[in-house]
């Protein structure tokens, strides 16, 4: 027990040593102090939302389902015989 509160002591004492110091190791060690909370809130948001949330939203979309085009009995494969007078009638004309 005794080892527990020494180390306790001992951090606690480095902390109030770095805080004289200056506001930037202040603030660098209120960031590393900070890191371990932040890493165990959100390991243990992840696992609430995993055992929680209801079991259709857990990654497993339904599967959809393919459209697929119907075929029509008669496809429309007819080809104009004169495209390209079709197309010389929507150009405009050139000055010769």
């Amino acid at each position: 027990m005794e080892r527990i509160s020494a180390f306790f002591s001992s951090i606690w004492d480095t902390i109030l040593t770095k805080h004289q110091e200056g506001i930037y190791n202040t603030i660098c060690l209120g960031v590393l102090l900070g890191l371990p909370l932040l890493v165990i809130i959100t390991l243990l948001f992840i696992c609430c939302h995993c055992c929680w949330s209801p079991p259709g939203k857990r990654g497993q979309q339904p599967e959809k389902k393919k459209k697929k085009k119907k075929k029509k009995d008669e496809e429309d494969l007819w080809i104009s015989a004169q495209p390209k007078l079709l197309q010389m009638e929507k150009r405009p004309s050139l000055p010769v």
